[in-house]
């Protein structure tokens, strides 16, 4: 029995073309380096782009739109695929929602640890934030803790197990945790260091991980640091960011 031919509506093929070109043009990321974070193969990306072989798929906007809040961007999976609703943004530098931000603007050391952060994101264009929102990291990262790093995809994931790292999950956003190797091939474990912590799951288990940065840079914003990193000599400086 013949297969049945598809019908390809062309228009909405080239719509969803032009939005797709445009979260691409948003994160600067070129078809290679979206083929190396997040296995869209350049050939396949390139055919969504020119609405070719009827375009993009809804299981290949689902994966777009994880890669492209991944990147910091956030858009709705309605929105690629028909245009409907709130149109993409530019999230928020940091984790938190805003009315959590206005708490953290009042803290003593805010301001000069957003300065020093800015400092270290201007020089690591792969790098990711997060501020801590609770004790379940202690006694490593206390609440109200800034922390960053480089993020890691792909099979380079597995050069972070047992680290302490910030996770992006597609299920439960971005996380502070340690990272350990699931029971699931790809899968992880995601394990709080203080298993005592109230309203938060200590151990989340066997989750798809988008990407993994381990912590290299840590700054406390609910005190007012004792030395001001702008008059420390460099070496001092990066043994200090290291800390």
């Amino acid at each position: 029995m013949p297969r049945k031919k598809v019908e390809v509506n062309h228009e909405l093929a080239k719509q969803r073309a032009v939005r797709l070109k445009c979260l691409r043009e948003m994160t600067g990321l070129s078809r290679d380096l979206i083929n190396k974070r997040y296995k869209i193969a350049r050939g396949t990306l390139q055919n969504w782009e020119s609405a070719r072989f009827g375009g993009l798929t809804k299981k290949g906007a689902i994966i777009v739109v994880d890669a492209m809040n991944a990147e910091g961007v956030s858009v709705t999976l309605e929105w690629l695929l028909d245009g409907l609703g709130e149109k993409p943004k530019f999230a928020d530098d940091l984790s938190q929602s805003k009315s959590h931000q206005s708490e953290l603007h009042k803290l003593p050391g805010y301001h000069v640890a957003s300065q020093e952060l800015l400092q270290f994101k201007n020089k690591n264009s792969n790098s990711i934030d997060h501020i801590i929102q609770d004790q379940c990291m202690a006694p490593r990262f206390q609440q109200g803790d800034m922390v960053a790093g480089n993020r890691l995809y792909q099979e380079e994931i597995e050069t972070a197990i047992n680290l302490y790292c910030i996770v992006q999950t597609i299920e439960h956003g971005s996380l502070v945790r340690q990272l350990r190797r699931g029971d699931e091939p790809g899968k992880f474990h995601l394990f709080c260091s203080n298993l005592d912590t109230p309203h938060t799951q200590p151990i989340i288990y066997n989750t798809t991980v988008i990407s993994a940065a381990p912590i290299i840079w840590v700054r406390s914003i609910s005190r007012q640091p004792l030395i001001q990193i702008s008059t420390l000599e460099p070496s001092l400086e990066a043994e200090i960011a290291m800390a």
